[in-house]
């Protein structure tokens, strides 16, 4: 039997969230799966375009998306994108932070799509 090790994911705050609904937690991981790229994209055309505001209002709306999920790392390197974008300060942290952020959401994708399936059944 294979052993699943999460490196990105902590999925204890959704469980208790959906008072064991198994549907609940399907459906915000789905909603993870669709959005999360969606937005990752829009943070790096936002960043390209030096679109400060976009790019706060962007990280802003990710944010819960991270908690739900148990990302406590990427919770933390949101908020200070968006406080960055907010204040433009920093702004040469921006890329490599937002490379680091679209680098772990990939990895998250996958254990998501893996957990998921559990919730299936």
């Amino acid at each position: 039997m294979e052993t699943i090790t999460h490196k990105h994911i902590d999925l204890t705050y959704l469980k208790q969230l959906s008072n064991g609904s198994n549907e609940f937690i399907n459906e915000m991981i789905t909603v993870f799966l669709d959005q999360t790229p969606l937005e990752i994209n829009n943070l790096e055309k936002y960043l390209e375009a030096k679109d400060w505001k976009s790019l706060r209002a962007i990280a802003h709306k990710m944010k819960p998306s991270f908690s739900f999920m148990g990302m406590k790392e990427l919770d933390v390197l949101i908020k200070l994108i968006e406080e960055y974008a907010a204040n433009e300060t920093n702004l040469e942290l921006l890329p490599g932070m937002i490379t680091k952020l679209k680098d772990s959401c990939n990895d998250a994708i996958i254990e998501l799509e893996i957990e998921r399936k559990s919730f299936l059944k």
